[in-house]
C-alpha cells in the first residue's frame, strides 16, 4: 500500500483495497498541527505534528522519515527536532500528557531539514505505534521576536509487517509559529520546571552560562552534570535521542548567581520555596543549613 498525499485523495493497497486519507477525522492516518498560530518563547519545546494510527486490526506503523522546512530563512528556527511515541492508545479528543511520551530511537527515523533523499531506515517494531496510538514530532523553537515563519513538515510512514507506505506532504499542511518578546532582556536568568514533565527550562540568559544540573535516572541514583547552558529546554541540551528517556531534572544551580532552583515535591526539596541561595556540590548539601529560601 503506498500513497503520495499531496492531493489527499486515497491510497490503494497491494490487495486493491482503497483507503481514504482525505479527512483527518476519518483518515487511516490522522495528521494534526496542534501548535498552529501559537506564540512561542525562544527555546520553548513545541509539538509540530501529531499522528494517530487509525487502521483497524493489528496494523502497526512506524514513522521512518521527517522532513521539515521554513522558506527564506538560513537560521535554524527549529532545533532538537525529535520523534516521541505515546504510551498506549488514546482517543482523538483525549488529552495527551507530556510525561507519557517517550523518545523514539534516533536510529529508527531519518530527520532532516529539507530532504532525506528517500534514505529511510527500515520500520522497527520497538518504536511502532499500533491502532489508536500516537506519535508526535517536537522541536525547540528559536524564532526571533515578532517573526512568524511558515513551517512545513512531511512525514513518511511504513507498516512494520510491510504492505503500507504513506507520505503526507507538508506543503498541504503549512502552519505558523510566532516568536514572543525576548525574555533575555530581563538580564536575570531563571529556571522553570515544566509542570508534570521531567524537563526544565532556562530563561533570561543572554549567552551560555555555567550551571550544575541534578537529575534522576530510572536505572541509577541521583547524578549531576556541570554544563554551560543557553536558553531553552535543559534536558535536550544534556542528552540526545533515547538517552533522554527516564531522565528527570530535579534541581538546577546557576553558579555565577549562587542560586539553585529545586523542583517542588521532589525529596531534595528542603522547604516550600523553589528558589534558594547557595550551590550544593553533593546531595547531602541539599538542606536548610546549606540553602536559604529566597523571597
Amino acid at each position: 500500500m503506498s500513497v503520495g498525499t499531496g492531493a489527499f485523495s486515497s491510497m490503494e493497497a497491494e490487495r486493491n483495497v482503497s483507503v481514504n486519507v482525505e479527512d483527518d477525522e476519518d483518515a487511516y492516518i490522522r495528521y494534526e498541527t496542534p501548535s498552529d498560530d501559537k506564540t512561542v518563547e525562544r527555546g520553548e519545546q513545541v509539538t509540530l505534528v501529531r499522528v494517530r494510527n487509525q487502521f483497524g486490526g493489528n496494523q502497526d506503523l512506524a514513522l521512518v522519515g521527517v522532513e521539515y522546512e521554513y522558506e527564506d530563512r538560513d537560521e535554524d528556527v527549529l532545533q532538537n527536532v525529535d520523534v516521541e511515541r505515546y504510551d498506549g492508545p488514546a482517543a482523538p479528543d483525549e488529552e495527551l500528557r507530556d510525561e507519557d511520551f517517550t523518545d523514539v530511537n534516533e536510529d529508527h527515523v531519518a530527520i532532516e531539514r529539507g530532504s532525506t533523499n528517500d534514505n529511510y531506515p527500515a520500520p522497527n517494531n520497538n518504536d511502532a505505534f499500533g491502532p489508536g496510538e500516537w506519535v508526535r514530532i517536537v522541536a525547540d523553537a528559536h524564532i526571533p521576536p515578532g517573526d512568524s515563519p511558515d513551517i512545513e513538515v512531511t512525514i513518511t510512514i511504513e507498516g512494520v509487517e510491510g504492505g503500507v507506505s504513506a507520505q503526507l506532504f507538508g506543503d498541504t499542511r503549512v502552519f505558523t509559529l510566532t516568536g514572543a518578546a525576548d525574555v533575555s532582556a530581563s538580564g536575570t536568568p531563571t529556571v522553570d520546571f515544566k509542570g508534570n514533565s521531567d524537563n526544565a527550562k532556562l530563561e533570561g540568559a543572554e549567552s551560555k552560562i555555567p550551571t550544575r544540573v541534578w537529575y534522576r535516572d530510572e536505572s541509577t541514583a541521583l547524578e549531576h552534570a556541570t554544563p554551560n547552558l543557553s536558553n531553552g529546554q535543559i534536558r535536550n541540551q544534556l542528552f540526545s535521542g533515547s538517552n533522554k528517556n527516564g531522565k528527570r531534572i530535579v534541581a538546577v544551580s546557576l553558579t555565577d548567581l549562587n542560586r539553585t532552583y529545586v523542583r517542588e515535591d521532589d525529596d531534595l526539596n528542603p522547604g516550600s520555596s523553589v528558589c534558594y541561595d547557595g550551590v550544593p556540590e553533593t546531595k547531602a548539601e541539599f538542606s536548610s543549613e546549606t540553602l536559604s529560601a529566597r523571597d
